[in-house]
């Protein structure tokens, strides 16, 4: 199976993380520490390519801020084993340190001395980042607030009884297996320094496929009710939330029954591939023209401030990998090379 997520997401609430849920299934978990630049990604990507060579299933999840780049993966075995990126924003402290969790320093490889050469260079970067996620952070919390504006704007014109009905119908119409569900979140979409960024493994993965027809954010609705619906079935049910709201959903996959509930791209997807429900037909839409063009409205403004949470996410950019050029002509990379293969050793996978 392809299992490519995010585990966190930058957020109309800031940085959202989903750490504690998706590596907290570990039974051994390996917490790296260092500054940008410094491998962990790569660190992580050589022990998962090691566990692959030995028929392990990997989950890999990406950053969400930089999708090229690896936050942490999850070698599933006898041992569940997972390694990740535990510096900020998404830290990670030791809760059962030696007897669970073990920290991996890759600070021991960079040469200080020429880190404080360029001290004053690393503070500024550092501080002009941290004001461009700033700036993103503003915008995406306008996005947040635009979508409740839009969300008070439907909520008199939605059912929700019908819409939770029609939920409740389709995951009884599946047969699945009564139980008590258990839920992952997988997140598909990221809002990242590079743009937005979507994985496919939902649609890779599955036999079926369900398409929601989405009419202004209330198919996101209906998956969360359906959400709701498939808690009491015995199912792996992973989610991917919504990144900017994360109380929405954009997908949901039945791990066992290899199932996919997505929002329909009319753009990339043809009308006859899969089931497809209408998401129009929760709504009164002869009563919602009168408010239809300020509906519109914030729509449009929403799409704008995505575009300048984006904008300033291109500028951290920037300043990020003029920060990881610094770390890395720092790091001595055969030596932490050395220390991966004799860590891949050790690990006896």
């Amino acid at each position: 199976m392809q299992h490519e997520y995010f585990a966190a997401s930058n957020s109309s609430e800031g940085f959202k993380s989903y750490y504690p849920e998706v590596f907290g299934r570990a039974d051994r978990l390996y917490v790296i520490k260092g500054g940008p630049g410094t491998g962990k990604s790569s660190f992580i990507k050589k022990c998962a390519e090691s566990a692959r060579k030995n028929s392990l299933e990997v989950e890999y999840y990406y950053c969400s801020s930089d999708p090229r780049s690896l936050d942490g993966v999850l070698m599933l075995g006898e041992e569940n084993i997972g390694i990740i990126d535990g510096t900020s924003p998404h830290v990670w402290e030791p809760i059962h340190p030696g007897a669970r969790e073990e920290m991996i320093n890759l600070g021991q490889f960079w040469d200080p001395r020429l880190l404080r050469l360029q001290k004053n260079e690393i503070f500024s970067l550092s501080n002009k980042k941290s004001a461009a996620y700033k700036r993103a952070y503003d915008y995406l919390r306008s996005c947040g607030n635009l979508r409740a504006v839009s969300d008070s704007l439907l909520s008199q014109f939605v059912d929700r009884e019908k819409l939770q009905a029609a939920a409740d119908r389709l995951v009884r119409s599946l047969d699945l297996p009564r139980g008590t569900a258990t839920v992952i979140p997988s997140l598909l979409d990221a809002v990242a320094m590079t743009g937005r960024f979507s994985f496919d493994s939902f649609e890779q993965n599955a036999d079926k496929v369900v398409r929601i027809d989405d009419f202004y954010g209330v198919g996101k609705v209906f998956l969360v009710a359906l959400l709701r619906s498939l808690s009491s079935v015995g199912e792996t049910v992973r989610v991917a939330y919504d990144p900017v709201d994360f109380r929405l959903v954009n997908g949901i996959f039945l791990e066992n029954g290899k199932i996919a509930f997505l929002l329909w791209d009319k753009d990339n997807t043809p009308s006859d591939e899969g089931k497809i429900v209408n998401a129009k037909r929760f709504v009164d839409v002869e009563k919602l023209r009168v408010i239809r063009g300020e509906l519109r409205y914030a729509t449009r403004l929403y799409s704008d401030c995505l575009d300048g949470a984006l904008h300033a996410l291109r500028e951290a950019k920037v300043y990020h990998f003029l920060l990881e050029d610094i770390y890395k002509n720092a790091m001595d990379f055969k030596a932490l090379n050395e220390f991966t293969y004799d860590f891949i050793a050790k690990l006896s996978l």
